[in-house]
């Protein structure tokens, strides 16, 4: 099974802005919530729970900033596990659909050349008979 060229092209730029947001998210969650996270590995901790939609760990943010942090890590976990979803899906359901694709393809040929045989019998019928006009 190997991914089409449109989620290749999505796919590493997706993950690449995943990872800075976990680790910016994690560094924020230690700069801004001191109180109740006290490391940079806490923040990642919070960060990825965050963005895996699991909730807080440690309660809701205490301020502001943090907030806002808590937000958009929110917003972007839910974008990367839609779009990791939907890559997902869209590739099972292309494997599944080459089987039918062939098929369709192989009756139409068939189907094809079924009706050129129809038209050149037609054709030489025709021109048996003698001109009605």
């Amino acid at each position: 099974m190997s991914l089409p060229q449109i989620e290749r092209t999505v796919l590493l730029p997706a993950l690449v802005i995943g990872l800075v947001c976990l680790l910016g998210g994690a560094g924020a969650a230690a700069a801004f919530e001191s109180d109740t996270v006290g490391s940079f590995w806490g923040g990642l901790w919070w960060a990825l729970c965050l963005m895996t939609t699991v909730g807080y760990v440690y309660g809701p943010p205490a301020s502001t900033t943090a907030t806002i942090v808590s937000a958009v890590l929110i917003v972007a976990g839910f974008l990367l596990l839609s779009l990791l979803s939907a890559t997902l899906a869209a590739l099972f359901i292309r494997n599944e659909e080459r089987p039918v694709q062939r098929l369709t393809t192989d009756l139409e040929r068939e189907i094809l050349a079924r009706l050129e045989e129809i038209s050149q019998r037609v054709e030489a019928l025709e021109r048996r008979l003698p001109d009605g006009d």
